[in-house]
Parts: structure tokens; C-alpha cells; sequence
């Protein structure tokens, strides 16, 4: 009989273990810049004039760039100052994907580009994708601002390679407190992006499909801000991700800490798991998890279950035993 009530007690534990296991999604690629640019790269555009280059160019690799460290939301966090930005080492996921990181700035010009998501920017072989998440005018002053275009999308939908240029904050053209500067100057803000490529756009107003788009989320510090219409083909192929500068634009003057890139949409919660983690040392890129291996939380439960019933089968065989 007390066997039997240890071996009862033990499959309750197991059978309530998934419900307690589950765990956040694991980030691809994560960047602290404690003190350390890791696999990143600060970059410069030539002829730059004041922070604006001249003639739009690719920003290339400058050994001399003032890189400073200053005190971040998590140890320390990497300043730009408004004369260089940064490439990542993160390699594309693919067309579903979340972006996550701590963003303070000092500045913000129109257009200028807080982060920059993109490929063949300047379009030498006609598949120009980018997202910007940047500042604009266009509805009075609003940030952040997901503006994106794909070349490519377009050319799928007919003749013009400008078809597929959305944006989106909470809506499109509110004139009111609906489209505020959202992020704090001279303060820490978290920003999270997700792009779920199972989902067409949505056009936030008239709440319709956006040809050539996919469904993305804006959250700032833990709660959904807007969402709306991200292009197609982003973070794809060998798209790169730009910290402060593109091709075109003002570059960004701040700091950053703790970005982290998910090869997943991130839930709710894993946004506020994103947020209050810090990123894993001091520049760091996680392995990448095989195509059959679980990527988040939830998937891993499949693991748990199997466990669960192999204790089942262990707990029955035990008790037949017993009765026998």
C-alpha cells in the first residue's frame, strides 16, 4: 500500500511538471556590449556629411569609429554617437522572426533609422527588402514608426517595384495622441518587433489584407503598442541588422543594450521575458537549433509528455506487479 501511494504522489508530479517546465523562446542571436562589440562591427558611410552621406551608400567597416561603453539597463551598453552604427553578425531566420532589444536615445531625426533591417538596400540586383524602425513626420511627430518595402514582393504582384512600401505605428493616418514619440529620450526603452509569416498584413485602419505584407506587432516595454503590415522578405537571404545607421538617413545617436534575435513570434509573455532577462554574456551569439529541434517553451513540453508517459508505464507495470 505505501508503495503504491509513492508511486501515485510521483505520477501526480509528473503529470503537473509540464504545466510548471514551460519556458520562454531562446533567442537565435543575443548582444549585451558589456564592454564589447562581440562579433559586431561599427560601420561608416563615405562622404557622410554631419551624420547625412551625400550619395546613398552602404555603410562599411571603420576600425577608427569612437566606440564608447556606458552604463546600460544590464551591465553595460554599447553609444553611439551619431558618426558611426553598427552591423550585427546575426544572420537572417527567414521570413517569420521577432527582434528584441533595450534602445535609450538621445535623438531622433526623420526617417533616421533606429534599426535597420534589410538587403541589397540600394537595389544593384533588384531585391531590396528593408524594415525600418525609425521617427517620421508624416502624421506630426511619431516614433517608433515600422516602415518597410520590399522590391521583390512587388515585383510578384505586377509591374512596379513600389507596390509593397506599408507602415504602421498604432494606425496609419490618426492625427491625434494615437501616434505619439512613444519611446523616451534620454531614458531606457524596450522595443520588441515580431513578423509572423503565416499571417497577411492587416491594414490597422480599414482592417484589411495588405498584398505582399505579413502581420507584425510592436511592443514597447512589455505591452502591444500597434500593429500592422511589415513587407515581405525582410530578414531573409542575407539581410543584415543595422543598429543607427542605413544607407540614406541621419544616423542615430543613443545607446544599446541586451539585442536578442528569435527565430519565432514571441508570445505575450515571452515579450516580458525577453525584456526582463538580460542578454547572455557579453556578446554572444546562441546556437542555432536544429530544423527538427523545439523552439520555444511550449514545443519542449513534447519532451515532458514523453516523460510523463514513460512514468505511466513504469507506475502501471509496478503496480501489476504489486497486485499480482
Amino acid at each position: 500500500m505505501k508503495l503504491r501511494k509513492i508511486i501515485v504522489a510521483t505520477l501526480i508530479m509528473v503529470i503537473a511538471l509540464p504545466a510548471t517546465v514551460a519556458m520562454a523562446a531562446t533567442p537565435v542571436y543575443e548582444n549585451g556590449f558589456d564592454g564589447e562589440l562581440g562579433g559586431a562591427v561599427a560601420v561608416t558611410r563615405e562622404g557622410d556629411v554631419d551624420g547625412l552621406p551625400v550619395t546613398p551608400n552602404i555603410p562599411k567597416a571603420n576600425d577608427s569609429a569612437n566606440v564608447q561603453y556606458v552604463e546600460g539597463k544590464n551591465g553595460q551598453a554599447v553609444s553611439l554617437d551619431g558618426t558611426f552604427g553598427l552591423i550585427l553578425d546575426a544572420k537572417a531566420v527567414g521570413e517569420t522572426y521577432s527582434v528584441a532589444f533595450w534602445v535609450n536615445p538621445a535623438r531622433f531625426s526623420n526617417f533616421g533609422p533606429i534599426v535597420q533591417i534589410g538587403q541589397d538596400l540600394l537595389e544593384a540586383e533588384g531585391r531590396c527588402a528593408w524594415l525600418n524602425i525609425t521617427k517620421t513626420d508624416w502624421v506630426g511627430d511619431a516614433a517608433p514608426i515600422m516602415w518597410s518595402r520590399s522590391q521583390e514582393a512587388s515585383l510578384e504582384l505586377g509591374d512596379d517595384p513600389n507596390l509593397v512600401w506599408p507602415w504602421y505605428q498604432k494606425a496609419y493616418f490618426a492625427v491625434d495622441d494615437a501616434n505619439p514619440i512613444a519611446l523616451a529620450r534620454n531614458e531606457w526603452n524596450h522595443v520588441v518587433v515580431t513578423v509572423d509569416s503565416s499571417k497577411v498584413g492587416m491594414d490597422p485602419v480599414l482592417e484589411t489584407e495588405v498584398a505582399g505584407t505579413y502581420h507584425s506587432k510592436l511592443y514597447i516595454n512589455g505591452e502591444l503598442f500597434g500593429e500592422g503590415p511589415v513587407a515581405k522578405y525582410t530578414f531573409a537571404n542575407d539581410s543584415k541588422i543595422y543598429l543607427g545607421i542605413n544607407a540614406w538617413d541621419i544616423i542615430f545617436k543613443g545607446y544599446f543594450d541586451d539585442f536578442k534575435v528569435y527565430d519565432v513570434v514571441l508570445t505575450d509573455a515571452e515579450v516580458k521575458d525577453a525584456m526582463n532577462t538580460p542578454a547572455v554574456g557579453g556578446a554572444t551569439k546562441a546556437p542555432v537549433a536544429s530544423t527538427d529541434a523545439p523552439k520555444t517553451g511550449v514545443a519542449s513540453l513534447a519532451l515532458v509528455f514523453g516523460l510523463s508517459a514513460l512514468a505511466f508505464g513504469s507506475g502501471a507495470v509496478v503496480l501489476k506487479k504489486k497486485e499480482d
